[in-house]
């Protein structure tokens, strides 16, 4: 089970890795967030006295990985971050290409992701992302849960799920949180239209600019969101792991 945890103004929730209890899972609850030596310590001594063999973060940003790295954390995966000006894009495109996964014609519409849907999609996740970077219902769920207001869409053929979006909104800005299609249903324009459909309810929302992040070597991805429009920033995110040793 997810709990959240709160050292001074500094809050995290540490929960299990998705598919693997050994596996602590710390989140910052604010990418702002700047932990200190005292804060890492504090998790990572929870994280052991719960079991965990070792404990991995969530992705994080630079001023956020000082404390971390002093307290022996490596990193084990390097994510590129996209953003988009969405004003940009509306005056760019009109708002009816804002609205394209309304009327993208042949590859069906969006439909809500509902709670009965987690098992399916989660499934569909582990397909999509290689071991250990696959979700599970629960941590699926706290993705859902990360902001403010959310949009959770997925895209069905003959029955089945073969594509999903988790977005997010939180003041102005706009979260595209977690996306993926089915590997054998790739290649028809379905990531396009969760991009589409995601960007459009962020605008109505009243987000003015959104951010994507994936794994640097994840190419198709990359590709699919700078030709949408995203830009990619000079800075990357870092998923940092501590081997623990029993207490």
């Amino acid at each position: 089970m997810n709990t959240a945890t709160a050292t001074r103004a500094v809050r995290a929730r540490l929960g299990e890795w998705p598919g693997d209890p050994d596996v602590g899972h710390l989140v910052l609850l604010d990418h702002s967030m700047r932990p200190d030596d005292a804060d890492v310590a504090g998790w990572a001594a929870e994280a052991r006295r719960r079991g965990h063999r070792s404990l991995r973060t969530g992705a994080l940003f630079p001023e956020s990985r000082p404390a971390f790295l002093r307290a022996g954390f490596r990193p084990i995966d390097e994510l590129a971050l996209l953003e988009i000006d969405l004003s940009a894009l509306r005056r760019r495109h009109g708002s009816s290409v804002l609205d394209a996964a309304r009327d993208l014609a042949g590859r069906g519409p969006t439909q809500r992701m509902s709670a009965d849907d987690l098992g399916e999609v989660a499934a569909l996740d582990q397909r999509a992302f290689p071991v250990p970077w696959g979700n599970d219902p629960t941590s699926l769920q706290a993705i859902r849960a990360a902001t403010p207001s959310q949009r959770s869409r997925v895209i069905r053929r003959e029955g089945a799920i073969v594509g999903f979006a988790i977005s997010g909104r939180a003041g102005r800005a706009g979260y595209l949180q977690r996306l993926a299609v089915d590997p054998a249903a790739r290649r028809r324009g379905l990531g396009r239209t969760l991009v589409d459909d995601a960007c459009a309810w962020m605008t109505r929302r009243g987000a003015v600019r959104a951010v994507v992040n994936t794994a640097t070597t994840n190419d198709p991805a990359i590709t699919l969101y700078t030709s949408f429009g995203f830009q990619r920033r000079s800075e990357t995110l870092m998923v940092l792991e501590l081997e623990l040793e029993p207490g």
